[in-house]
Formats: structure tokens, C-alpha cells, sequence
């Protein structure tokens, strides 16, 4: 979800794809995006990483492949989770 609503972002901004045509004025690039790039940082932060954290900490097995799921899935790894852990009641299941 990160990724897909960063793509939404970066593309629906003709600013974005219009400084990168002019590639040569850097520091205006810099300046035109620095609250999308501000956002997306806020964005990872918020979504993905708690969706990272439990993935890892659940999964001690293969951290690597359920960190990188987490990551690009976060809000539908996060809802899973929470149903498996507190609607379901899974007896042992991700004890954090």
C-alpha cells in the first residue's frame, strides 16, 4: 500500500515530472518536492513500519521474506494479524 499510494503521489504531481525533465536545475528539485518528499518519509513511518516490526517479530523463522511482505503489504499484513491475535484468539499465536 506504501508503495502503491507513493506511485499515486509522485505521478498525480506534474511538478514532480516536470522537474525531473529539467533535471540540470537541482536545487529547484530539491525545493518543489521536499514536502512530498517529507510525506513520504511520514507515510513509511506511520504505515510500514509497525506493519515490519510485528512481521519480524512474529515470524523468527524467516524474517527477511515476512519483513519485506510486511513492508510492501503493510495494511493488509496488519489487519490479518489483528484478526488472527484478538478476533480469533489463536492460542499462541505471534506471543510479542
Amino acid at each position: 500500500m506504501v508503495v502503491l499510494s507513493s506511485a499515486i503521489i509522485i505521478l498525480n504531481n506534474s511538478k514532480v515530472v516536470d522537474n525531473f525533465k529539467n533535471i540540470k536545475n537541482r536545487s529547484s528539485l530539491i525545493k518543489n518536492n521536499v514536502f512530498i518528499l517529507i510525506y513520504l518519509t511520514l507515510l513509511l513511518l506511520v504505515t510500514a513500519l509497525p506493519a515490519v516490526l510485528v512481521a519480524v517479530n512474529c515470524n523468527k523463522d524467516n524474517k527477511l521474506m515476512y519483513g519485506m511482505l510486511g513492508f510492501l503489504f503493510s495494511d493488509i499484513y496488519l489487519l490479518q494479524w489483528a484478526i488472527k491475535k484478538f478476533i480469533l484468539n489463536i492460542p499462541g499465536y505471534c506471543k510479542l
